[in-house]
């Protein structure tokens, strides 16, 4: 349905909500950063902390405001991108700030993937808290970012397939239990947390096997759970997004990842006896057929996930009239 003057307001109200949330904590972080050597130790302390307790007692009042008008309009829900947890995000971040300010201070000697570390396990309740995707999505970046980080430092007893694979696995744990946790409670409901999941592990799991098809990994559990994963995961998802969810975003990241795949396994099976040239033409006019093709399905697949949805809102609209 196309958006009304109301959804436009609503829409321009909630970017701008967060604009100002984020330029904010933002602006904290980089006022310390620029004032560094003209602030006192205690000052530092003292004003980035004023900063979270404000964010915090703002939180709470917005929260209690809300759960009362919750009681009178039963529409009205705590979770998602509500004014409340804008200023938890606020506090989210600050967070961040305070452990760097503690850790640049004191001059602790801990490794920068154990901030985010800490930065992430410290904003948990938060994210349980405001159920926004906005949050959920922080927390799973910061959790990647610090497994990166941790890569960094320890990479001498794990090689760089292995750790692929491991983000890989990390990443669809958290992109299925979004979406089952999802659609049994609106605590969970984090579009942009899927979007972001699946589209980090679909593209560790295709670089992992182009990987595999030009160097062969010599551990042989490795190559097995690498492939077995990977069209485990192609089949379960055409399965249950195409005739279960029917979303056409996870259809999309497998099909173009199939189609890569199948390059990479041309470009290895061509290159080795026939003319370069050739193989070039041939792989060129694989990607164009291949992209043209899935690109029909999708769209017919969207105008098939459209119709289905309309009639589900009108049908639940009906019933609730009813």
């Amino acid at each position: 349905m196309p958006p009304n003057a109301v959804r436009w307001r609503s829409l321009l109200a909630q970017l701008l909500q967060w604009a100002g949330a984020l330029s904010f904590a933002c602006g904290v972080i980089f006022f310390f950063a620029f004032n560094w050597q003209s602030l006192e130790r205690m000052s530092k302390f003292a004003l980035i902390e004023a900063a979270l307790l404000i964010s915090l007692v703002s939180f709470i009042w917005l929260y209690y405001r809300s759960a009362s008008k919750r009681l009178v309009d039963s529409a009205q829900s705590l979770f998602g991108a509500t004014l409340a947890n804008a200023a938890l995000l606020v506090v989210s971040l600050l967070v961040g700030g305070l452990l760097a300010l503690v850790g640049q201070t004191y001059q602790t000697g801990a490794d920068p993937w154990q901030l985010f570390a800490i930065w992430a396990l410290a904003i948990l309740p938060f994210a349980w808290v405001a159920g926004f995707d906005g949050l959920w999505l922080l927390l799973v970046g910061l959790v990647n970012l610090s497994l990166g980080l941790y890569v960094d430092t320890t990479s001498y007893w794990l090689d760089e397939q292995q750790w692929l694979f491991i983000f890989a696995v990390i990443n669809l744990t958290l992109y299925y239990g979004f979406v089952f946790l999802g659609s049994t409670s609106k605590r969970w409901h984090a579009p942009l947390v899927q979007y972001s999941t699946s589209l980090a592990a679909m593209a560790c799991f295709t670089l992992l096997v182009c990987w595999m098809i030009f160097e062969p990994s010599d551990a042989k559990p490795l190559l097995v759970g690498v492939w077995a994963g990977y069209i485990v995961h192609l089949l379960f998802g055409f399965w249950w997004f195409r005739y279960k969810r029917l979303q056409v975003y996870p259809l999309a990241l497998g099909g173009f990842s199939l189609i890569t795949v199948g390059a990479a396994l041309l470009t290895e099976l061509l290159f080795h006896d026939t003319d370069p040239i050739g193989g070039f033409l041939f792989i060129g006019l694989y990607i164009i057929l291949a992209s043209t093709g899935l690109s029909s399905v999708l769209r017919r697949l969207h105008r098939q996930f459209s119709v289905d949805l309309m009639q589900n809102v009108c049908a639940s609209e009906g019933l609730h009239h009813e």
